[in-house]
């Protein structure tokens, strides 16, 4: 019913993966005890990455559920519908330092006050 109840259970599904002793298949992921959808439900039991991408499930657990069915990224990401990889909004990692926020002069020197530089040679990120 939730993204949440979709990641825990691929989440979950991984750990039981990990085990030594385990004796399940990367493919078949167990889905009773969740709250989920039927188009969640469906997604998880067949493995259809596109459908988990559509959905928000993270990307790290879609690459390490792919990994753990032996696909490569080239394989999986073919799979995710054009422009898909596309960032809406303005990432965390852009804050100090950047020419997006104006703090990062041309001379790249990091402007921190109008006229004052705080002598370091930084590059942009």
């Amino acid at each position: 019913m939730s993204r949440y109840q979709l990641q825990q259970c691929l989440f979950d599904h991984l750990r039981r993966l990990e085990e030594p002793d385990t004796t399940a298949r990367a493919d078949r992921v167990l889905v009773d005890g969740y709250d989920l959808t039927e188009a969640e439900r469906t997604a998880l039991t067949t493995g259809d990455v596109a459908a988990f991408h559509t959905q928000g499930v993270h990307p790290v657990l879609i690459n390490a559920f792919c990994r753990a069915n032996g696909w490569k990224r080239a394989d999986y990401r073919q799979l995710f519908p054009a422009g898909a990889d596309v960032v809406v909004g303005r990432p965390r990692w852009r804050g100090f330092g950047s020419r997006a926020d104006g703090r990062l002069g041309p001379d790249g020197r990091v402007h921190l006050e109008p006229g004052r530089t705080t002598g370091l040679d930084l590059q942009e990120a």
